[in-house]
């Protein structure tokens, strides 16, 4: 490996390494907030997986999501409890759709518009958990439409982030050259 390829490979570890603690002090800071529910939270965190899409591609946007639910679990005592896979489950959907959108449909929607999709996978992966893992009460998936309101307007707040910090990022790049 040549120097040239050695400082590239060694950039992208460390922007990986301040996209997961990033993430999951956004995540802790998130925990903060008072919410309605304890399923409802804001997906700050996935601001960082978004940024890691758009710069980096899906394999490391997957690596900080995974990194960031893993560490966070571990820094907080939650690791391998229902709070773990809940939140494993709705960042790695969250992911995934964020990176068929952005692949796929990236001339057709704003990464709001993607962030918003991938609120909305979130909230169903988890919602889809509690129900068949602990709830199993018809009563819970009426409140679906709660959840998924409560989706699109932290789906819009996080694109907006996103945005934001990509543009940002775009503009110190160019900057620099």
């Amino acid at each position: 490996m040549n120097a040239s390829e050695l400082l590239k490979t060694n950039r992208r570890i460390t922007t990986l390494a301040l996209l997961v603690a990033l993430g999951v002090i956004l995540h802790r800071f998130e925990a903060l907030i008072p919410l309605p529910s304890p399923w409802i939270k804001l997906g700050l965190s996935n601001v960082m997986s978004l940024v890691a899409l758009v710069f980096l591609g899906f394999r490391d946007a997957l690596t900080v999501t995974l990194l960031r639910v893993i560490l966070g679990s571990i820094l907080w005592g939650t690791f391998l409890s229902p709070t773990f896979f809940l939140s494993l489950s709705g960042g790695v959907s969250a992911v995934f759709t964020m990176a068929i959108i952005f692949y796929y449909f990236k001339s057709s929607f704003s990464l709001i518009g993607i962030s918003v999709f991938a609120a909305y996978a979130h909230t169903l992966a988890m919602v889809t958990c509690v129900y068949y893992f602990w709830v199993q009460q018809e009563f819970f998936l009426k409140l679906l439409p709660i959840f998924f309101t409560f989706a699109l307007v932290t789906g819009i707040l996080t694109g907006i982030v996103g945005n934001f910090i990509t543009n940002k990022l775009v503009e110190k790049k160019a900057a620099l050259m």
